[in-house]
């Protein structure tokens, strides 16, 4: 398809992963095209003049109103690592109207009929059908957006609850004594020491993989927000316009049509009316004609019994010797009547053709209110879905940003897993716990009981009362856990 056919197609939609629909301004020849009927996937690629390829391909989407873009399944039985794409300009062309695959077109003779111009009720039907897979589509991304975001909400929660217990041991390891007054048992504490450090590394290592999980699954995640996204962006200020021009332009040409029908109907009405009083008077003319010869058929018949040549001039008439011109008339007559009850009979044809199309106008009236009630359904689900997806987009950079910040934090705290240096790492230690919880509230508030965790945590200070210190952060996140809660 060249840039001006393209560009001629008002619209393109993908239904069923394979059919390709198009509205076009010049409104001539078939809607849509099965690619199915002349698209392949070979080893995982794209190759036209095929068939089926839909049959090996998964996640079908059509990008820029022009490019087919699917996962297509290899002879082993792989699937393509990304998206495979073929651009549909190169190989659909738009033929009067028509959407046709270019080797095709290319076979056939150029001065062939391709098509077949559409009434205006396969429009109607068009852009309903166009609006009805649009409305399919949007639901689609809804459903698919509420997936998303509920999985990634439950992969949070999941992953919290994990990275929870891991906190609740890693308390239990704070809470515990690591040193000892003096250093007579120096081997002692250094064996008791790498105990807890390796405690300690034991807890931490399964939160870091955890935040590692929601932030690998939440890229996906948000990659496919953020696409729905681009296309409910794209479909609101380029595809909407067009459809709502299509939309009051089949209505215009509709009303036009209903209204031209029916002062068609009201003048083939006159027309008919004035035949029918035209062959009325020519009947009656007709009929008066053979009295007159039926008359003069029985005084010509008495004359010639009567042995009279000529009536008694004392009648006061004559009559004619033959009754020739009479029948001349008749003749003309009865042909007169004879073609002005076809000419009826055709017109009456005409008159009840043209109801047929006022009624089947007025249907399509009827049916262009519920196309102007659709788009408006069509318009208000599309800017609930970019608002939805936003929301979701949102939502899931929130929580690869808390993720990611979690993550830091829990490598933070296996960098300083040396739990030999007593002095420094136990409040270290306590004050990573306050953070990641603090980062986390939300979610953990959820999954356990914070305020019990931070009371073990104060619980397990010692003499130095190096976890006291944080009293006040732990209380900011006490007061944070009452609004959340």
């Amino acid at each position: 398809m060249s840039m001006s056919n393209h560009e001629s197609s008002v619209y393109i939609s993908l239904s069923g992963n394979q059919v390709l629909s198009a509205l076009c301004r010049t409104c001539d020849g078939r809607w849509t095209i099965d690619l199915n009927t002349c698209l392949a996937n070979v080893d995982g690629r794209f190759e036209w003049g095929g068939h089926r390829f839909s049959h090996t391909a998964k996640h079908v989407t059509l990008k820029d109103n022009r490019t087919l873009s699917a996962y297509l399944k290899r002879k082993n039985g792989s699937w393509s690592e990304k998206p495979e794409e073929v651009d549909l300009i190169e190989h659909i062309t738009n033929k009067n109207g028509a959407l046709r695959n270019c080797q095709h077109v290319r076979e056939q003779q150029q001065d062939q009929d391709l098509s077949v111009a559409p009434s205006f009720l396969e429009k109607l039907n068009a852009v309903s059908e166009v609006l009805r897979n649009q409305q399919i589509a949007a639901k689609n991304s809804g459903f698919e957006l509420d997936f998303i975001s509920t999985l990634n909400s439950c992969l949070m929660l999941q992953e919290l609850e994990v990275a929870f217990l891991r906190l609740r041991k890693l308390v239990g390891v704070i809470s515990g004594e690591f040193d000892q007054d003096g250093e007579e048992d120096a081997d002692a504490d250094a064996d008791a020491g790498m105990r807890k450090r390796a405690d300690a590394e034991a807890a931490v290592r399964p939160m870091i993989k955890a935040f590692e999980k929601v932030r690998g699954k939440g890229d996906k995640s948000l990659a496919a927000v953020s696409r729905i996204c681009g296309v409910t962006t794209e479909y609101e200020t380029t595809n909407l316009p067009i459809l709502r021009n299509d939309v009051e332009s089949l209505r215009a040409e509709i009303d036009a049509k209903a209204k031209g029908a029916q002062v068609s109907v009201e003048t083939m009405q006159e027309a008919v009316t004035t035949c029918a009083a035209e062959l009325a008077s020519t009947q009656e003319a007709l009929n008066n004609v053979k009295s007159i010869k039926y008359k003069t058929n029985s005084v010509e018949t008495l004359i010639k019994h009567a042995g009279w040549i000529l009536l008694p001039i004392g009648l006061g008439m004559t009559l004619p010797l033959t009754a020739t011109p009479l029948a001349e008339k008749i003749a003309a007559t009865e042909q007169k009547l004879h073609d002005l009850t076809a000419r009826h009979t055709s017109k009456q044809q005409e008159l009840d053709t043209l109801k047929l199309t006022e009624s089947t106008s007025a249907l399509a009236l009827r049916a262009c209110k519920d196309l102007a009630s659709q788009f408006t359904t069509l318009e208000t689900n599309v800017v609930r879905l970019k608002t939805k997806a936003e929301l979701a987009r949102e939502g899931i950079t929130t929580t690869l940003a808390t993720a990611e910040i979690l993550e830091s934090l829990s490598r933070e705290i296996e960098d300083k897993a040396s739990m030999l240096e007593y002095k420094v790492c136990k409040k270290d230690y306590a004050a990573h716990v306050v953070r990641v919880l603090d980062e986390g509230l939300a979610g953990f508030a959820v999954v356990g009981d914070v305020n019990e965790l931070l009371e073990q945590l104060l619980a397990g200070d010692d003499a130095r009362g190096s976890v006291k210190e944080l009293n006040a952060e732990i209380e900011a996140v006490k007061r944070k856990l009452e609004v959340v809660a």
